[in-house]
Parts: C-alpha cells; sequence; structure tokens
C-alpha cells in the first residue's frame, strides 16, 4: 500500500517538480540578468546626423507649411516637430478632389486638368497663400530630414506615439500645385517656371529624405513629375524638348536603398527603447496583474539582445544591396531566399518575447526596394521618350532598335505606337501596379 502511494505521488509530483524546474531554468535565462552589454552599433545603421540650424533647415518650412495665416512656417515647424502643437484648428485648408488628385499612372492628367480648369483655378485662388510658401520652399537651398527621435509619453498610451513621423503632405501638395500651374499656363515660356520650381522642390526633397517614409513619398512624386512632364511634352510643338535640368539623374541617395534601411533600424531600435521604458505594457494596454508582473521584470524580453538580433538582419541586407540601384539592385532583391513559413521560427528558449518581436519586424522590406530600382526606368523612359519626339513617327522603330541600354532596363521598356511603355519590377509582386506605366510621345 505504502509503495502504490510512493509511485503515485512520484507520477503526480514529478511532473510538476519538472515543469517548476523548467520554470526556473526558464526565469534564469529570460530575467534582465541575463541580457547582454550593450555593444556600438555598425556604422551603416547609423542615421545620418542634421548639421544645419533649424532655421536654415527647409524640413521645417516642409513641416509648417500649413502653418495658420501669420505664422512662420519655419518656427511653426519646428514647434510641432517638438510636439508642441497638435489638431488642425486654424492649419491652411488645401485644394482637394478627384480632379486635383489625378493620378498619372492611370490617366492623361495634362488633358484632365485643363478640362477642369476652371475649378482649379478656383481653388488655388483661395489659397493663394499656400501657394506663395510652396514657391518659397522650392527655393530654399539645403533640407536634412532628422531621424525620429522618442518624446516621453503618458502612461497607458501606444509605443508609436513616442516618436515623431514627419508630415510631407504639405509637400505633395506643393509639387501637385506647381504642376497644375504649369500645366494651366498658356504657352510653353510662361510655364517653364513653374516646371523649373516643381523640379527645384522634388531634387531638394530627394536630397534630404532619409526616413522610409521620406524616401518612399520621394519615389512617388518622382515618378509622377516624369509622367506629368511627359504628357506635357506630347502637346508641345515640333521640336521642343524638355530642358536637360529636368531629366538629369536623381541623387544617388534616392536611388539607393542604404539611407531608409539605416533610418529604420534607428526607429526599430527607439520603439525598443520605448518598450523597455514602458515595461507594464509589454503584454497589452490593460495587462493582467501577472502579465504587469511579468512586464516589470522584463521577463523573456532582453532589451539589448533583441535591438543587437534586429541590427544583425539589418546589417546583412544593407550589405547585401544597400548600395545597388536599378537593375542591379532589382537582381539582388528577387535572388533573396524565401524566409521559412513556419512558427516555429518564432520560438526560441531564450528571450523568448525578444525574439518574437524580432521575427515581426524582421527587414521585410523587398517591395520597397524594388519601388526605389523602378525609378531608374521611369528616369529613363522620360528621357528616351524626349529623344523619340524630335524624330518623325516612320523613324522612330529603328532609331529605337539601335539604342544600346543596359539590358536590365532595355528588357522592361518598350515601344508602343504612340507611347513608351515601362514594366515595372513592383509590377511583378503588387498585383494593384501590374499594369505598365505610359510616357505618351508627340503624334506625327
Amino acid at each position: 500500500m505504502r509503495r502504490g502511494f510512493k509511485v503515485l505521488l512520484w507520477v503526480v509530483l514529478g511532473p510538476m517538480a519538472l515543469l517548476l524546474l523548467l520554470g526556473l531554468a526558464w526565469l534564469a535565462c529570460n530575467g534582465r540578468w541575463a541580457d547582454v552589454a550593450a555593444v556600438p552599433l555598425p556604422p551603416e545603421l547609423l542615421p545620418q546626423a542634421v548639421t544645419l540650424a533649424p532655421q536654415d533647415n527647409a524640413f521645417f518650412d516642409a513641416q509648417g507649411l500649413r502653418a495658420p495665416q501669420g505664422e512662420a512656417p519655419n518656427a511653426w515647424g519646428q514647434r510641432s516637430w517638438r510636439g508642441e502643437v497638435s489638431g488642425e484648428a486654424g492649419l491652411l485648408a488645401l485644394p482637394s478632389g478627384e480632379d486635383w488628385n489625378c493620378n498619372a499612372a492611370k490617366e492623361d492628367c495634362v488633358a484632365r486638368w485643363r478640362t477642369a480648369a476652371a475649378g482649379l483655378k478656383a481653388q488655388m485662388a483661395n489659397a493663394t497663400l499656400f501657394g506663395e510658401r510652396c514657391k518659397a520652399l522650392a527655393a530654399r537651398p539645403s533640407f536634412q530630414e532628422p531621424a525620429p527621435v522618442r518624446r516621453p509619453r503618458p502612461p497607458g498610451s501606444a509605443s508609436f506615439e513616442a516618436l515623431a513621423l514627419p508630415q510631407f503632405g504639405g509637400v505633395t501638395h506643393c509639387m501637385r500645385w506647381l504642376q497644375i500651374e504649369a500645366v494651366l499656363a498658356p504657352d510653353a515660356q510662361r510655364a517653364e517656371p513653374s516646371w523649373a520650381r516643381a523640379d527645384a522642390l522634388l531634387r531638394l526633397f530627394a536630397s534630404g529624405s532619409q526616413t522610409l517614409l521620406g524616401q518612399a513619398v520621394g519615389w512617388v512624386t518622382a515618378v509622377r513629375q516624369q509622367q506629368l512632364l511627359a504628357q506635357w511634352a506630347a502637346r508641345q510643338p515640333a521640336g521642343a524638348v524638355l530642358p536637360a535640368a529636368w531629366r538629369a539623374p536623381l541623387p544617388a541617395r534616392l536611388l539607393q536603398p542604404r539611407l531608409w534601411m539605416a533610418a529604420e533600424s534607428h526607429f526599430q531600435r527607439e520603439t525598443v527603447a520605448d518598450l523597455s521604458a514602458h515595461g507594464d505594457s509589454m503584454f497589452d494596454m490593460d495587462p493582467s496583474p501577472l502579465q504587469a508582473w511579468a512586464s516589470r521584470h522584463s521577463l523573456g524580453y532582453l532589451p539589448q539582445l533583441t535591438i543587437q538580433a534586429m541590427s544583425a538582419y539589418w546589417l546583412a541586407d544593407m550589405r547585401s544591396f544597400g548600395q545597388l540601384q536599378g537593375p542591379a539592385l532589382a537582381r539582388q532583391v528577387r535572388g533573396k531566399p524565401d524566409p521559412e513559413v513556419s512558427w516555429w521560427r518564432f520560438l526560441r528558449w531564450r528571450n523568448t518575447i525578444g525574439h518574437v518581436l524580432v521575427e515581426v519586424g524582421r527587414p521585410a522590406f523587398e517591395s520597397y526596394a524594388l519601388r526605389q530600382a523602378d525609378l531608374v526606368l521611369s528616369q529613363a523612359a522620360l528621357d528616351l521618350s524626349q529623344q523619340l519626339n524630335v524624330l518623325p513617327v516612320a523613324e522612330r522603330a529603328d532609331w529605337w532598335q539601335r539604342q544600346t541600354l543596359d539590358a536590365g532596363i532595355r528588357e522592361r521598356l518598350n515601344l508602343e505606337g504612340d507611347a513608351l511603355t515601362v514594366r515595372t519590377w513592383r509590377g511583378e509582386v503588387e498585383a494593384a501596379h501590374a499594369a505598365p506605366l505610359r510616357f505618351p510621345l508627340r503624334p506625327g
């Protein structure tokens, strides 16, 4: 009887003891005491520092484009970036509507804007202060986008609220303002100043944007500008060619992923640091007592080990394709092996929760790199379309066949009647963008 009782105790208590030992072993490997020491970041992963004085930095002018009447855009933009202003009260209203937001990738915006000229001009007449600010911004010499910096936030707020994100809606509206102003000008001579300002604003922005958000705005803005120029040029008299300055290559920093990769890795590190500072809400915004206790002690979450694992992923991609552009960038990104699709990859004995964060935030930004690679295609298409425009229609096909281009570019451009078309790399991974881009040619 006694022997049977002992066996029963072992059967019941043995597994419980093993589970207790297992739990204690896990705790030993997953408390703050188990974290690793901080190490210096590789230089490649450091975002670019701002060297301009705030009053000389057009970034703050861009943040203040909608500042209330009577406010200086730069000074207001600085206050906004520091989190000292909030809400929409008093901000300048911006033009809007389907005509204003015409997408040159899907339709002929030059034709649409000229048809809707009266309505567009009325909107612009009601927003003259904004238009003046746009022209002043385009004339500024220097733009440096700062990397997001953590701000103090109250308990119970979301982690992303601690990081200031730039507002670039004003910049895209400025580009649209200048483009519409150029298209609605009565002739090419009077359109040229507006096109020149749009080109200057695009290149100013491209010269200093570094976050993924800023660079993505730059990519979209550049392609729209190139397509609009092609649509407008196709309507100009025979022999007219766009100025070489408007067709000049964009800055390499907008064509290569290295800057936004460094800025995005910085964003992740700041998010991890904020999570560490507000550990009570690691599991939930309204944690249970057990979750709050585990959060306060960072059980399963080792901040330094998490940061170093994230940095290792970013550094590998940075060294693989961070300095590439165009076809070389697309080839390298498309040649990457697909990540393992399994829940097992989320499970780790040490830094269990931190490893989940690493895997969730693991760089999977290939589609962004492909969008960036596409810029080289649209840039080439604009330049080639202008060379085709000066030729008689009957000679264009023969001229096109004789052109020597990078094979990665040539295979994606095609002369189709009255347009040069572009098959983008992005379109092969995003069905919504599968349709070729059209760069119309001047009719014969």
